[in-house]
């Protein structure tokens, strides 16, 4: 990853939540997985050396393209054995991945409400967290509920809402809130 894609924060959530919302079914997984690999490549630099000597030498190195830190899956398999974490955010992660193969390796149209798509979509446990949020973690019957009441209100399907409230949430975990914290003017 070149220095000048790095920020000192993670993506803050004006800076992509309109294109997100522009965006096709297809889109919104597509920058929904940037948006979460910077925020793991954050995640894991903030765990390493802060010695610019070792940073320049050993750390960036790593996150180029082709390195070992490179890819989605790698920063997500790191975060995990570094126990940055739990174990339902590493399965969400691997689930959204999942959900960007698959459409990567589509050459239809991609929609949430395919049914391969959604047997994927309702894996996924951020949702649920973010709907029972600070208590607990809602059943899948009663998410999914919430998102059919809600999906009239975005102008969207009820499984678009299911994703976006996923995302939303586990976004805000793997940055610890601070790319949900209102910017200092």
């Amino acid at each position: 990853m070149s220095k000048a894609r790095i920020k000192k924060q993670p993506i803050h959530l004006d800076d992509f939540v309109d294109t997100m919302d522009a965006e096709s079914d297809r889109g919104c997984v597509l920058v929904a997985c940037h948006v979460l690999d910077v925020a793991l490549e954050h995640r894991l630099r903030f765990h390493l050396s802060r010695r610019r000597q070792v940073i320049k030498r050993a750390i960036d190195p790593l996150f180029e393209t082709t390195r070992p830190l490179s890819s989605f899956w790698a920063k997500i398999h790191a975060a995990y054995a570094l126990a940055l974490l739990d174990d339902w955010a590493f399965d969400d992660l691997n689930t959204i991945r999942s959900i960007r193969n698959a459409l990567a390796h589509s050459h239809g149209t991609f929609s949430f409400d395919a049914s391969e798509i959604e047997s994927l979509l309702f894996r996924l446990h951020a949702p649920r967290r973010a709907f029972g949020y600070p208590g607990r973690e809602w059943s899948l019957k009663r998410a999914k509920q919430k998102c059919e009441a809600t999906a009239p209100e975005w102008g969207s399907s009820a499984r678009y809402v299911y994703f976006q409230s996923g995302f939303h949430f586990l976004h805000g975990y793997v940055t610890k809130g601070i790319a949900y914290k209102t910017r200092a003017a």
